[in-house]
């Protein structure tokens, strides 16, 4: 099968540390060129990938008949116009979540694929994740209206690493915790239950006076088939509970501990305790994805729909608390 030539544009930490040792594993990728603003982060990462070329301006790759894609590792008020530029230069993208960071500009992105027939994937990476399929399959068994439960409580601040708090509180500064982490549950769970979600309500805090945006939220988002998902997302506090999932249907119920990945599964009368996969950023299985998107010249999951959809619910997530009204989807 064809092997693509690839450009990562963005050489954070997420590039760092997830995005290029997967693609130097992948059997269907090959890395040419990286590129950052940053002249010291592109050569980094050029030097961890072996020594593969790197610039500081990703125009200069817009044209170049030897890449064949190219996947962004951007922050989403930069990666919106990014995308669209490869998108016409015929390059498939694979872009990190969230879509954008607001549906302004998120619904820009979404005509320009339209407009283009480009293929665009979002990066989703959890949703690939073997714990979300199987949860799937119990969701299904547990039937619906159910009630949903999802606590993600990361990002721990420590005083030893100001750098990382540096960065997660500057993504406070520009948009919020439950549209940067909240977005892949709300992702995910559509697999457990494709129902639409049609009203949010949420409230939001800051639990110290230096973060520069609230890192505390509680949302509860109404599907169309009246089931409810409750959804807790805490960063930089410098003690954070175990995350958990929590399914109660009519069929059924379930109670998982992210940390220990054990869960206790009640159906028919017995409680079951079931050890589960680990929640974890499946890269390998992204890019497997994102070389079929290629191969068929559309992508058929994380589409830029699937993007949209989770923007709309984080966004009415955040109208909703700075309003202190429900919101309707």
């Amino acid at each position: 099968m064809k092997k693509y030539r690839l450009a990562l544009i963005g050489c954070g930490d997420i590039a760092e540390t997830g995005h290029v040792p997967s693609l130097l594993a992948h059997p269907r990728f090959e890395l040419a060129v990286v590129c950052d603003v940053r002249r010291e982060r592109a050569q980094l990462l050029a030097d961890q990938a072996g020594g593969v070329s790197w610039c500081t301006d990703y125009h200069e790759l817009l044209d170049r008949a030897d890449l064949d894609a190219a996947l962004l590792a951007l922050p989403p008020e930069y990666s919106v116009d990014v995308a669209i530029d490869f998108l016409t230069a015929g390059k498939p993208a694979l872009d990190e979540k969230p879509l954008a960071t607001s549906l302004e500009a998120g619904r820009k992105l979404a005509a320009e694929v339209e407009r283009t027939r480009g293929v665009y994937q979002i990066g989703f990476v959890f949703r690939y994740s073997a714990l979300v399929g199987r949860l799937a399959g119990i969701a299904r068994q547990i039937g619906t209206p159910a009630l949903y439960e999802i606590g993600i409580y990361d990002e721990r601040r420590d005083p030893g690493n100001p750098s990382h708090f540096a960065r997660i509180n500057g993504f406070l500064k520009t948009s919020s915790a439950i549209t940067h982490e909240g977005s892949h549950p709300i992702d995910y769970f559509t697999l457990w239950n494709p129902s639409p979600f049609v009203r949010v309500s949420a409230a939001a805090t800051r639990t110290a006076a230096d973060l520069l945006g609230p890192n505390a939220w509680s949302a509860t988002l109404e599907a169309a088939d009246s089931s409810i998902l409750q959804l807790n997302i805490t960063w930089l506090t410098p003690e954070l509970p175990s995350s958990y999932m929590r399914i109660i249907g009519p069929r059924g119920a379930l109670q998982l501990d992210l940390a220990s990945a054990m869960g206790t599964l009640h159906q028919a009368g017995r409680a079951e305790t079931v050890g589960f996969p680990r929640l974890a950023q499946n890269w390998k299985g992204q890019l497997d994805t994102f070389a079929s998107a290629i191969d068929q010249g559309k992508a058929g999951t994380a589409t830029v729909q699937d993007g949209l959809r989770a923007l709309a619910a984080t966004q009415a997530c955040e109208t909703a608390a700075a309003s202190h009204q429900t919101v309707q989807i």
